[in-house]
């Protein structure tokens, strides 16, 4: 794992390197424009260490797919195609006793450098970086409250833990151009990242032991925004 994300910092470094070679070909002032871009997509994570942990208690298990909303800015010219925006996704799921909910705001840049620009359609390959923070609510179903009869220090049925993570990684986008009459784009990309810092759970309302840290963390990412 340590290689390959050795390897990918190597590819981001040649890219970069790439386009300041061609820069100087491009006056940023006069050809770059800025649209709003709005889009959804898909979250595949297959390696969440704490879901070893909610299993063997029988709690269910986080989901590999997750739902993704973003907007920001797109700021792009002939070679370049940048987005700078929010990221949010969601996801949950439930067995027969527990059920969890998952929400994940943070912040995200695509750049792109573009090899295939026609009139119609441009082609792109760079890399993501974003930061983001996950908020874990697990719930346990059929628990009982007595308001005759509080318990002490009760916690309710409901555990709450966050996780906060940066990834980074290669991607590839395809754009379609001037669609309708406010010449709307469509720009569809696909990505995949790792984690750069190995953190753990953690909570605001709990002391926690045996802490869970979540490794190696990878994912894929699918996106359709679409700049109005």
């Amino acid at each position: 794992m340590v290689s390959n994300k050795y390897f990918v910092i190597f590819s981001i470094l040649s890219f970069l390197f790439s386009f300041s070679q061609e820069r100087d070909t491009i006056n940023f002032e006069d050809d770059y424009q800025i649209k709003i871009f709005v889009g959804t997509g898909a979250l595949y994570n297959p390696n969440y260490n704490i879901n070893s942990y909610l299993e063997k208690n029988g709690i269910v298990a986080l989901n590999s797919v997750e739902i993704n909303f973003t907007t920001g800015l797109n700021f792009y010219n002939e070679i370049l195609d940048i987005d700078l925006g929010y990221e949010m996704f969601a996801g949950g799921n439930s067995n027969e006793i527990t059920k969890y909910r998952t929400i994940s705001n943070g912040v995200k840049l695509r750049a792109h450098y573009v090899f295939l620009n026609t009139s119609k359609v441009g082609l792109g390959a760079g890399f993501n970086i974003g930061y983001n923070k996950r908020k874990l609510a697990l719930f346990w179903k059929d628990y009982n409250v007595d308001f005759e009869n509080l318990e002490s220090g009760i916690n309710g049925n409901q555990l709450t833990m966050f996780i906060e993570k940066a990834f980074l990684g290669p991607s590839v986008s395809f754009k379609i151009k001037d669609v309708g009459r406010r010449h709307q784009q469509t720009k569809f990309t696909l990505a995949y990242e790792f984690a750069l810092n190995n953190k753990e759970w953690e909570s605001d309302f709990f002391n926690l032991t045996n802490t869970i840290r979540e490794t190696n963390s990878r994912q894929i990412i699918l996106n359709v925004t679409f700049g109005l």
